[in-house]
């Protein structure tokens, strides 16, 4: 079972290895947490400026009793239904 491995590597490849990669220069780890730190900033500012346009937008004045009168009136609600309601 004498295999020759297709691949193989350069003789002292592994004796310099430790050199080439204290040559790389090291990432800067206290900046990594920035783009989701930005990601979770704008998905918040999002959130608040689309509550704020929908509590705008369905914020209204309290319906008047003859509003409420003419809808029920317009809806076939019968006085049995209010009765019942009232009940409740």
């Amino acid at each position: 079972m004498n295999k020759k491995l297709p691949y193989s590597t350069p003789s002292g490849y592994f004796d310099s290895l430790q050199s080439r990669l204290s040559r790389i220069p090291a990432r800067r780890t206290r900046f990594n947490f920035v783009p989701y730190l930005a990601l979770a900033v704008s998905f918040s500012l999002l959130v608040l400026i689309g509550n704020y346009i929908l509590t705008k937008s369905t914020a209204s004045q309290p319906a008047s009793d003859e509003a409420i009168i003419e809808y029920l009136i317009d809806s076939g609600t019968t006085l049995a239904q209010l009765e019942n309601a009232v009940d409740y």
